[in-house]
This record gives C-alpha cells, sequence and structure tokens, in this order.
C-alpha cells in the first residue's frame, strides 16, 4: 500500500496521487488561524505569565490598543485564551498552551540562523530596548538597580531609557524620567545586531561603534547585564 501524507488530506473521489489544493493543508489552515505576527507575540507573553489586559499590552509597546483588544478578543473566540470575568484575568487554554513548543521552535530557528530585521524600517526603539530589559540578569546588576540611557544618533527618537530597581523595572523611549547611572551611546542598528548575537559587544566597543558617559565600573559590566528572555527571540 503506497505511503500517504497525513497532513495532506485525500478529497472524496480524488483521483490517485492528487494533491489537495494548499488551502487544505493543516498549515494552511493553521496559519490562516494563528500565525499574525501580533497574534503570536500575544501568545507568547502569556506563555511567559502575563494575564492581565494592561500588563499583556505594555510588552507590545508598538501594538495600538484597539489592535491588541480585537486580536485578544478573537483568541477568545477560537478558543485558545479564556477570560475570566470575576478576575478579569486571560489566560491560555489547552489549545493555547499547546503553542508553546511552536513559539520555543519559532525563536530557537531565528536564534540559530541569526535571522533580524532586514532594514531600517523594521528597528523599532521602543520594542528593542523593552526586550532588552526584560532579558536583564538582575543579579549581576548594581545593588539597588540601575538607570540606564540610550542615546541614538541619526535615528528619531533619539533617546530612550530603562530602569531596574526593588520596586521593579520598565523601558521607555524619550529623554529620561531618573538621573541614568550610565549613558550608552550607540546606532540603533548596531544595539540591534548586539541584541540578536550578530556582533559582539566587546568587539563593538572596541572598534567605537559604542560608546559610554558614566562610571568605568558599570562601563565595564555592561556587556555583561543582558541575556535572553524565555521564549523571546
Amino acid at each position: 500500500m503506497p505511503e500517504t501524507n497525513s497532513a495532506l488530506p485525500r478529497l472524496t473521489g480524488a483521483r490517485d496521487g492528487w494533491v489537495p489544493p494548499t488551502d487544505y493543508c493543516p498549515v494552511s489552515i493553521g496559519a490562516r488561524l494563528i500565525a499574525d505576527r501580533w497574534t503570536l507575540l500575544i501568545v507568547r507573553e502569556m506563555l511567559v505569565g502575563t494575564t492581565r489586559f494592561n500588563a499583556i499590552h505594555r510588552a507590545l509597546p508598538t501594538m495600538s490598543r484597539t489592535l491588541f483588544a480585537t486580536r485578544l478578543r478573537y483568541l477568545v473566540r477560537i478558543g485558545v485564551v479564556e477570560h475570566s470575568p470575576d478576575t478579569g484575568d486571560y489566560r491560555l487554554t489547552a489549545a493555547g498552551l499547546a503553542l508553546r513548543p511552536v513559539l520555543e521552535a519559532l525563536g530557537a530557528w531565528t536564534l540559530d540562523w541569526r535571522v533580524a530585521p532586514s532594514t531600517d524600517g523594521d528597528l523599532s526603539a521602543g520594542a528593542l530596548l523593552w526586550q532588552m530589559h526584560l532579558g536583564l540578569q538582575r543579579d549581576r546588576l548594581p545593588d539597588g538597580g540601575v538607570v540606564l540611557a540610550f542615546r541614538f544618533p541619526d535615528h528619531n527618537p533619539g533617546e530612550a531609557w530603562m530602569f531596574v530597581d526593588e520596586h521593579g523595572s520598565g523601558a521607555c523611549i524619550g529623554t529620561p524620567e531618573r538621573e541614568p547611572d550610565l549613558t550608552v551611546t550607540v546606532d540603533l542598528r548596531v544595539l540591534n545586531e548586539l541584541w540578536w548575537g550578530k556582533r559582539q559587544c566587546a568587539v563593538a566597543i572596541a572598534q567605537g561603534d559604542v560608546g559610554f558617559h558614566g562610571a568605568e565600573t558599570l562601563a565595564r559590566a555592561y556587556p555583561t547585564w543582558f541575556g535572553p528572555r524565555s521564549l523571546t527571540a
């Protein structure tokens, strides 16, 4: 008996060897259901434990609130997310939790092959700084936390900052609202390449592509402060 591909269902009356159109493929059906960029990113945030509407949205700073609400309602409608009216929490259903290996595989592929945004138009200072702040290795930071300012020459917006203290952490675009402990001057594309592992920070510093203003001890320690976050890529 010839082997059949279970991922390509045969249709009644189809001739032997006939492959159904792409629309019948489970990959195509799954892509239509869940493969929208924002939809997957919402699922990612929920997989790392975020359950509140505002908290999930804050993790996606370039996504409009209206679009976010629409996508979240859609995920509830198709049974990937459930909403508790009593607590206000949004949680993944069994179907949503089953997407973990899918997103982990996608993230691993991106890291393994070093696939990063290819054009300046793909770069977002807000999204990059948010991911970086989530990747801060707190056990390597100075006692009491740190405030980092970033200056991006030839980019608009040209400033951003992040902080970590005993009350929490965050990342913002614009002029720092706190006195920075260390200011990093770097082109946004260079910072993106460093985060994605396409360049080594020590090499970029030696080549003059990363500059610092602040305590020398902090500048020396800066390259050790960041690491990848689970399910982020």
